[in-house]
Protein backbone atom coordinates (compact mmCIF):
# COMPACT_ATOMS: atom_id res chain seq x y z
CA UNK A 1 0.00 0.00 0.00
CA UNK A 2 1.42 3.39 -1.05
CA UNK A 3 1.61 5.99 1.70
CA UNK A 4 -0.49 9.10 1.15
CA UNK A 5 1.55 12.14 0.17
CA UNK A 6 1.21 15.10 2.53
CA UNK A 7 -0.52 18.21 1.11
CA UNK A 8 -0.37 21.37 3.23
CA UNK A 9 -3.45 22.73 1.44
CA UNK A 10 -5.56 19.77 2.59
CA UNK A 11 -3.91 18.04 5.55
CA UNK A 12 -3.14 19.07 9.13
CA UNK A 13 0.57 19.26 9.93
CA UNK A 14 1.51 15.77 11.20
CA UNK A 15 2.31 15.18 14.88
CA UNK A 16 2.99 11.45 14.52
CA UNK A 17 4.38 8.89 12.07
CA UNK A 18 2.91 5.37 11.81
CA UNK A 19 1.23 5.94 15.17
CA UNK A 20 4.45 7.06 16.91
CA UNK A 21 4.45 10.62 18.33
CA UNK A 22 7.13 12.89 16.83
CA UNK A 23 8.82 16.14 17.83
CA UNK A 24 7.73 18.20 14.83
CA UNK A 25 9.30 21.59 15.72
CA UNK A 26 11.61 23.07 13.07
CA UNK A 27 14.47 23.20 15.58
CA UNK A 28 14.30 19.39 15.83
CA UNK A 29 14.55 19.18 12.04
CA UNK A 30 17.61 21.43 12.11
CA UNK A 31 19.23 19.38 14.89
CA UNK A 32 18.54 16.13 13.02
CA UNK A 33 20.08 17.57 9.86
CA UNK A 34 23.13 18.75 11.81
CA UNK A 35 23.66 15.42 13.57
CA UNK A 36 23.35 13.46 10.30
CA UNK A 37 26.11 15.67 8.84
CA UNK A 38 28.36 15.49 11.94
CA UNK A 39 31.62 13.85 10.82
CA UNK A 40 32.73 13.37 14.43
CA UNK A 41 29.97 10.79 14.93
CA UNK A 42 29.90 7.29 13.44
CA UNK A 43 27.08 6.45 11.05
CA UNK A 44 25.34 4.46 13.81
CA UNK A 45 25.70 7.30 16.33
CA UNK A 46 24.19 9.71 13.80
CA UNK A 47 21.19 7.45 13.20
CA UNK A 48 20.58 6.75 16.90
CA UNK A 49 20.80 10.47 17.73
CA UNK A 50 18.51 11.46 14.84
CA UNK A 51 15.90 8.86 15.84
CA UNK A 52 16.08 9.89 19.51
CA UNK A 53 15.47 13.51 18.54
CA UNK A 54 12.43 12.74 16.39
CA UNK A 55 10.97 9.99 18.61
CA UNK A 56 11.69 11.25 22.13
CA UNK A 57 9.16 8.97 23.88
CA UNK A 58 11.30 5.94 24.87
CA UNK A 59 8.24 3.80 25.54
CA UNK A 60 6.80 4.48 22.06
CA UNK A 61 9.77 4.40 19.69
CA UNK A 62 10.12 2.15 16.59
CA UNK A 63 13.12 -0.08 15.90
CA UNK A 64 16.10 1.78 14.49
CA UNK A 65 15.54 0.75 10.86
CA UNK A 66 11.88 1.77 10.95
CA UNK A 67 12.73 4.92 12.92
CA UNK A 68 15.20 5.95 10.21
CA UNK A 69 12.41 5.59 7.66
CA UNK A 70 10.49 8.03 9.85
CA UNK A 71 13.46 10.41 9.99
CA UNK A 72 13.80 10.36 6.18
CA UNK A 73 10.06 10.95 5.84
CA UNK A 74 10.18 13.84 8.34
CA UNK A 75 13.12 15.55 6.64
CA UNK A 76 11.79 15.18 3.07
CA UNK A 77 8.01 14.80 3.01
CA UNK A 78 7.42 18.56 2.65
CA UNK A 79 9.26 18.53 -0.70
CA UNK A 80 7.48 17.17 -3.77
CA UNK A 81 9.91 18.50 -6.39
CA UNK A 82 12.15 16.19 -8.38
CA UNK A 83 15.86 17.01 -8.17
CA UNK A 84 18.53 16.18 -10.72
CA UNK A 85 21.04 13.54 -9.60
CA UNK A 86 23.80 15.69 -11.13
CA UNK A 87 23.70 18.08 -8.15
CA UNK A 88 23.65 15.33 -5.47
CA UNK A 89 27.35 15.82 -4.57
CA UNK A 90 27.00 19.56 -3.94
CA UNK A 91 26.05 20.75 -0.48
CA UNK A 92 23.99 23.87 -1.04
CA UNK A 93 23.23 25.05 2.50
CA UNK A 94 24.26 24.69 6.12
CA UNK A 95 22.18 25.72 9.14
CA UNK A 96 25.25 26.96 11.03
CA UNK A 97 27.00 28.82 8.21
CA UNK A 98 23.77 30.29 6.79
CA UNK A 99 22.00 30.99 10.11
CA UNK A 100 21.94 34.79 9.83
CA UNK A 101 21.02 34.78 6.16
CA UNK A 102 18.05 32.50 6.95
CA UNK A 103 17.09 34.48 10.06
CA UNK A 104 17.23 37.80 8.19
CA UNK A 105 15.23 36.46 5.23
CA UNK A 106 12.39 35.18 7.47
CA UNK A 107 12.37 38.45 9.46
CA UNK A 108 12.30 40.58 6.33
CA UNK A 109 9.99 38.58 4.06
CA UNK A 110 7.64 36.82 6.48
CA UNK A 111 8.00 39.03 9.60
CA UNK A 112 8.87 35.84 11.52
CA UNK A 113 11.47 35.89 14.30
CA UNK A 114 12.95 32.39 14.13
CA UNK A 115 14.55 32.84 17.55
CA UNK A 116 11.12 33.07 19.22
CA UNK A 117 8.53 31.38 17.03
CA UNK A 118 7.22 27.83 17.31
CA UNK A 119 6.78 26.27 13.86
CA UNK A 120 6.38 22.82 12.31
CA UNK A 121 9.41 21.58 10.32
CA UNK A 122 7.27 21.16 7.17
CA UNK A 123 6.07 24.77 7.40
CA UNK A 124 9.59 26.08 8.05
CA UNK A 125 11.08 24.19 5.09
CA UNK A 126 8.19 25.16 2.81
CA UNK A 127 8.81 28.83 3.59
CA UNK A 128 12.61 28.44 3.38
CA UNK A 129 12.43 26.85 -0.08
CA UNK A 130 10.16 29.60 -1.38
CA UNK A 131 12.03 32.70 -0.25
CA UNK A 132 12.21 35.58 -2.71
CA UNK A 133 15.67 36.69 -3.81
CA UNK A 134 17.81 37.62 -0.82
CA UNK A 135 21.36 37.10 0.48
CA UNK A 136 20.50 33.47 1.35
CA UNK A 137 19.16 32.56 -2.12
CA UNK A 138 22.06 34.40 -3.83
CA UNK A 139 24.62 32.38 -1.82
CA UNK A 140 22.78 29.13 -2.68
CA UNK A 141 22.90 30.13 -6.37
CA UNK A 142 26.66 30.74 -6.14
CA UNK A 143 27.28 27.34 -4.54
CA UNK A 144 25.26 25.55 -7.22
CA UNK A 145 26.39 27.59 -10.21
CA UNK A 146 28.22 25.63 -12.90
CA UNK A 147 31.16 27.10 -14.76
CA UNK A 148 30.72 26.71 -18.51
CA UNK A 149 32.98 27.20 -21.52
CA UNK A 150 30.71 30.03 -22.73
CA UNK A 151 31.69 32.23 -19.76
CA UNK A 152 34.39 34.86 -20.14
CA UNK A 153 37.70 34.47 -18.31
CA UNK A 154 36.74 37.28 -15.90
CA UNK A 155 33.32 35.74 -15.21
CA UNK A 156 34.87 32.34 -14.48
CA UNK A 157 37.41 33.89 -12.13
CA UNK A 158 34.69 35.85 -10.31
CA UNK A 159 32.52 32.75 -9.83
CA UNK A 160 35.47 30.62 -8.66
CA UNK A 161 36.39 33.26 -6.05
CA UNK A 162 32.77 33.51 -4.85
CA UNK A 163 32.52 29.70 -4.65
CA UNK A 164 35.67 29.62 -2.48
CA UNK A 165 34.14 32.14 -0.08
CA UNK A 166 30.81 30.32 0.29
CA UNK A 167 31.88 26.70 -0.25
CA UNK A 168 30.55 24.07 2.17
CA UNK A 169 32.38 21.07 0.73
CA UNK A 170 30.88 17.95 -0.83
CA UNK A 171 28.62 15.20 0.45
CA UNK A 172 30.34 12.35 2.31
CA UNK A 173 31.06 9.10 0.42
CA UNK A 174 28.66 6.17 1.10
CA UNK A 175 29.64 3.33 3.47
CA UNK A 176 31.64 0.35 2.22
CA UNK A 177 30.08 -3.15 2.35
CA UNK A 178 32.23 -4.02 5.39
CA UNK A 179 31.13 -0.86 7.21
CA UNK A 180 27.49 -1.65 6.39
CA UNK A 181 27.85 -5.15 7.86
CA UNK A 182 29.42 -3.80 11.07
CA UNK A 183 26.65 -1.21 11.36
CA UNK A 184 23.99 -3.91 10.82
CA UNK A 185 25.43 -5.93 13.73
CA UNK A 186 25.44 -2.84 15.94
CA UNK A 187 21.83 -2.03 14.96
CA UNK A 188 20.76 -5.56 15.90
CA UNK A 189 22.38 -5.17 19.33
CA UNK A 190 20.75 -1.74 19.77
CA UNK A 191 17.28 -3.07 18.87
CA UNK A 192 17.66 -5.98 21.33
CA UNK A 193 18.54 -3.48 24.07
CA UNK A 194 15.57 -1.33 23.05
CA UNK A 195 13.11 -4.23 23.31
CA UNK A 196 14.65 -5.35 26.60
CA UNK A 197 14.03 -1.87 28.02
CA UNK A 198 10.35 -1.99 26.95
CA UNK A 199 9.67 -5.31 28.80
Amino acid sequence: MTEKTFNVLLDPLPKEWHGYPINSDFRIGIQITQCLEDKELSDLERRITACSLLFSDDSRRPDLEEAMEGVNWFLNEFNHDRHSKKSMGIKAMDFDTDQWRIYAAFKCQYKINLNRVSMHWFEFMGLLCNLDECSFTRVIDIRQKKITSKMSKEEKKSIIEAKKIYSLGSVEAPLTQEEKEREAEAVEIFNKMLHKGKN
